[in-house]
């Protein structure tokens, strides 16, 4: 058992340097939860736009599969409106000049956008834009001309319309094929362009949740782990700051009296001896008032490190108040406890505290006192000590007494 930064009554006292302080790891923890609530927005405002661009394209898809629709049906309205009599022309008008008025705030929707179909209008693709305004496809002339010749139709004389001049409604259903040819390959462009976006998305959505997976990880190694060692550590302190003597580093008061109630108990139950001896610094008032109080500290911690050298590591070691310290010594009966205080004693008869340029020589007086049956703590046997060393000072100081079994119907 020995002072200082190393073990003392079987505890680790950590007398080395700290971590960072509270601020470093507020500071690290607030930059944290600042990337996951980055992380958090990014993934929101990403996965609503896969949302918007999943919403539009199907929207896109849906007017290009009505416009192809229209056209059939325009058509189809035609080669009837051609074969009806006048009767049955005045009920088909309407529903061509409906059909076409459909066609045209689709192609509208899709050209200038519509905030109802949610549309933002100009924002089509490189592929899709050429397709159409490019010479290949002409998308939009395409569907203009086929509007054009189904008005253009529905305003020619009516006797012009006989089963023998039907080249018209030829050209109407040629304009259709060609329509729903380039109108079917701008609703499978869209779907193209759409899964491509949706997939680049999502892998920035990926990328991202593996940042915010590496940042929880590297917030509990730079912020949780230290933090909880650092907490780990300052409990140790506190604990060993309550148990310890703040000038010798010993076990103080409290810590021994714990440690040798369980010594008690361990006592009781394996039917083992149990001692306690009790010593103090001889007419150490005389130290503080001839050196001064300094001095006496120097003593004190002098006679802590030469008690520690003399006894055993199995003994427990504290101060117990002021110049007097006590040892609990387990396993240990009277005799074996007498070698142990006498070689203590001797020691300190022989050690020298330097201070100040001189020379400080003190001596101790020591008491023993046991564990007898039916005792109930340890405080018993630590009494009997007590009124051991007190006999000691009365029978001539720097000397070792064991209490002695007379004496106990007049202590207990």
């Amino acid at each position: 058992m020995t002072v200082g930064d190393k073990k003392i009554g079987g505890k680790e006292i950590d007398g080395g340097g700290r971590g960072h302080g509270l601020g470093y790891y507020v500071a690290i923890y607030s930059a944290a939860l600042a990337l996951i609530a980055a992380f958090g927005v990014g993934t929101f405002f990403l996965s609503d736009r896969i949302i918007t661009e999943e919403a539009r394209s199907a929207t896109l898809v849906r007017i290009a599969t009505r416009q192809t629709t229209l056209s059939q049906r325009i058509s189809g309205l035609a080669f009837q409106y051609a074969m009806a009599n006048p009767q049955q022309r005045r009920y088909l008008e309407p529903l061509i000049q409906s059909s076409i008025g459909l066609m045209r705030s689709s192609h509208e929707a899709l050209l200038m956008g519509d905030a109802q179909l949610g549309l933002p209008g100009g924002g089509f693709s490189d592929d899709i834009d050429e397709m159409f305004f490019g010479e290949a496809e002409q998308l939009d002339y395409r569907v203009r001309r086929f509007m054009t010749l189904a008005e253009d139709f529905l305003e020619l004389p009516q006797n012009f319309l006989d089963e023998k001049n039907q080249g018209l409604i030829r050209l109407l259903a040629a304009a259709q094929d060609e329509l729903m040819d380039s109108l079917t390959e701008v609703a499978t462009a869209y779907e193209d362009a759409s899964r491509d976006r949706v997939r680049k998305l999502r892998e920035r959505i990926s990328w991202l949740l593996a940042s915010f997976l590496a940042v929880v990880a590297l917030e509990g190694v730079l912020v949780f782990r230290p933090l909880f060692r650092t907490l780990v550590r300052h409990r140790e302190e506190l604990y060993n700051m309550a148990r310890t003597d703040p000038l010798t580093g010993c076990f103080n008061r409290r810590a021994l009296m714990e440690s040798a109630e369980n010594e008690f108990a361990r006592a009781r139950r394996y039917k083992s001896p149990l001692t306690i001896a009790m010593f103090d610094i001889d007419r150490f008032k005389k130290v503080n008032d001839t050196y001064g109080h300094a001095a006496g500290d120097e003593v004190i911690k002098n006679i802590v490190t030469t008690a520690t050298e003399s006894i055993r590591t199995v003994d427990i070691f504290g101060r117990t108040g002021g110049e007097e310290f006590a040892i609990v010594l387990p396993d240990t009966g009277t005799v074996g406890a007498s070698i142990v205080a006498e070689k203590l004693r001797s020691a300190v008869e022989h050690s020298i505290t330097e201070f100040g340029g001189q020379n400080i020589t003190v001596t101790v007086s020591v008491g023993i006192g046991f564990v007898m049956p039916g005792d109930q703590n340890a405080s018993q046997a630590l009494s009997r000590a007590d009124q051991a060393l007190y006999r000691a000072k009365q029978t001539g100081r720097n000397r070792v007494n064991t209490f002695e079994l007379e004496e106990v119907g007049a202590t207990d």
